[in-house]
């Protein structure tokens, strides 16, 4: 522990910068230069204070700097992932948990409309939304059609299905879907 005149000093240097310590995660001080934690942990800390998870930030930046993107792209993704947790918490409610508000803000940044998510919310009331939502980027990010998929995830939804059922959906299920009609989705000229 640190005592005496260079203890005040620490103080003072921390009070200066405006960022407390306990804000600056230490996986950030190890792969950033100190100006850069500076700029993301005041976006985390904001983050903190609003109520929102902090640990998708944190994992947003490092996946960042691991493709080698800009100080610049990584705060802006951090603020896209800030804004698409807040949208989440508005639509799901203050009693949504962490893991709902991450795995909610993912599907509104993979093009899930806020409408869907909160069908998704009064659906399932009483019930979280993570397992749906796992299960419907699973099978988008497995090549299901997302129109087809969010019918499906819906359906099921409707009929109170637990998790599991969620889990156990594969894009075969959706393509035998597709021998359905379904006037909700728009298919086009093929």
């Amino acid at each position: 522990m640190i005592q005496g005149p260079l203890a005040t000093r620490v103080a003072l240097l921390l009070l200066f910068t405006g960022i407390p310590l306990a804000a600056q995660d230490s996986r950030l001080v190890e792969r950033f230069p100190p100006a850069v934690v500076s700029q993301l942990s005041a976006n985390i800390e904001r983050a903190g204070h609003e109520g929102l998870p902090t640990e998708p930030l944190v994992l947003r930046a490092l996946e960042g700097q691991a493709k080698g993107a800009s100080v610049e792209q990584i705060v802006a993704a951090l603020t896209r992932l800030r804004d698409a947790l807040q949208t989440s918490r508005s639509t799901l409610g203050a009693g949504a948990s962490a893991n709902e508000l991450t795995i909610a803000a993912a599907a509104l940044q993979a093009g899930v409309p806020q409408s869907r998510l909160a069908e998704l919310h009064r659906l399932r009331s009483g019930m979280t939304v993570t397992a749906p939502l796992e299960a419907y980027l699973d099978l988008i990010a497995r090549g299901a059609h997302a129109d087809r998929t969010w019918i499906r995830i819906s359906d099921l939804a409707r009929r109170r299905a637990n998790d599991a059922d969620y889990g156990r959906l594969t894009p075969a299920d959706v393509d035998r879907d597709a021998a359905v009609p379904h006037p909700e989705i728009d298919e086009g000229p093929q």
